[in-house]
């Protein structure tokens, strides 16, 4: 991964993203914009070294884009004009960072997530709402927090090594809770862009379908090292728990094991109608 350029991409992609959302092909969005055919290709296409914020969000803005993607976008022009994009996980939550270079060093994760949508796969409105729901967190925090899962699923992603394996298994309920907000469809349509990737598998638990791993959340994470132990990460209101115990990781995977066949892949689920 080419740590310097991503969030360049990053911004180019949803401008895009809206763009076409708006119905407009680049030579009428130049029109629609008021600005020049190579100006909007050095954005779009993430090759412009510093994007001005004020014209990332004066763009997305007339796009009709929702505002937190507003500001989600913003805050990644200003971290690349302030320098060293490639210290986001600077900005990870107390205790977090340390997972993150963990989880950037896995071959294959198994997350079961009972309550949201896991981070690595939220957009940018979805993990504000999350986020607002935290009395603790300040309107920058929450800026901050969106911008910090943005920069993780795109170093996630984007790795120069192979991408990882990556099942998830989320509730039903962490998705239709915010049936009818302006990001819900972008998240659904996110989630499907995801699925489609190589290696990836998405799963949702239907409400009211009990399975094992049913009231838990969790990740397991494995490496290619053998001396690298496989390890399941749990959080809980008192912080973070890593565990290596080989026969709690093997109970743990046994459960994810038996939680697959019982759930919905992502496609399936869709097609229940139940996300109407």
């Amino acid at each position: 991964m080419s740590s310097e350029k991503f969030l360049q991409r990053e911004i180019g992609r949803t401008l895009i993203k809206y763009r076409e959302k708006k119905g407009l092909t680049k030579e009428e969005a130049v029109w629609f914009l008021g600005t020049s055919k190579k100006i909007l290709n050095s954005y779009e296409s993430g090759t412009l070294q510093y994007p001005e914020p004020a014209v990332v969000a004066d763009w997305l803005g007339q796009y009709e884009a929702p505002q937190a993607v507003i500001d989600d976008a913003r805050a990644k022009t200003k971290w690349i004009r302030q320098g060293n994009p490639a210290s986001w996980q600077e900005s990870a939550p107390n205790g977090f960072a340390r997972f993150t270079q963990i989880e950037l060093l896995a071959v294959s994760l198994d997350i079961h997530e009972d309550t949201y949508v896991t981070g690595l796969l939220q957009v940018p409105g979805y993990a504000e709402a999350v986020l607002s729901t935290n009395p603790n967190l300040t309107s920058d925090d929450r800026r901050a927090a969106v911008g910090f899962r943005a920069q993780r699923a795109e170093a996630f992603f984007n790795r120069q090594s192979k991408a990882p394996r990556l099942r998830v298994v989320m509730s039903e309920v962490s998705l239709t809770r915010f049936r009818g907000a302006d990001f819900y469809e972008d998240q659904i349509e996110h989630l499907r862009h995801r699925n489609r990737q190589e290696g990836v598998d998405i799963f949702i638990a239907p409400t009211g379908k009990t399975t094992p791993s049913t009231g838990w959340s969790y990740t397991i994470m494995s490496f290619d090292n053998a001396k690298d132990p496989d390890v399941v990460y749990l959080e809980n209101l008192l912080g973070a728990q890593y565990e290596a115990d080989r026969k709690k990781v093997d109970w743990c995977r046994s459960l994810f094991s038996t939680t697959v066949p019982m759930v919905l892949g992502l496609e399936d689920w869709r097609a229940s109608d139940a996300d109407k």
